[in-house]
């Protein structure tokens, strides 16, 4: 897979992420009376006090997380190396944010025993950009010639 095309899937990823942490965040602030949520506990989840991280919503975390990847991907879609500082430092937000989704998943598993469906969803799009990234990132970015869309 070309680095264009792995820089376009990370960029679609981080903008779904991005529409899910609004969604979530605008209930947070009270936006939203009920989640639409089908499967599982959501209200449960974004009510507890887990749903704060240093003392800011975990939906505003998201909404950074997401909104960064974004635009980081689209430099690096714009034909930078992947040793530049861009793709360097998607490479560690990429990494950030599967081992945020991690804790927060075994927060929801183990000590609140409730799921959201929501948070599922941004943990795979987590992990999904974490594939995308973080492998090439380790092979020290070898296919640094961004192919042409």
């Amino acid at each position: 897979m070309s680095a264009a095309a792995r820089y376009r899937g990370v960029s679609l990823l981080a903008l779904v992420g991005l529409f899910v942490s609004v969604y979530l965040l605008l209930y947070h602030m009270g936006f939203y009376g009920v989640l639409a949520c089908g499967a599982g506990s959501c209200e449960a989840v974004q009510a507890s006090k887990y749903a704060k991280f240093l003392g800011i919503s975990v939906p505003a975390w998201g909404v950074a997380f997401y909104g960064a990847v974004f635009m980081l991907a689209l430099v690096q879609q714009a034909g930078r190396e992947e040793t530049s500082l861009p793709g360097r430092l998607l490479a560690l937000a990429a990494l950030g944010g599967l081992g945020f989704s991690i804790y927060l998943t075994a927060i929801e598993l183990f000590v609140l025993h409730a799921v959201c469906m929501w948070c599922v969803v941004s943990a795979i799009l987590a992990v999904g950009i974490f594939l995308l990234v973080a492998p090439w990132r380790a092979l020290g970015g070898r296919d640094k010639q961004v192919a042409a869309a």
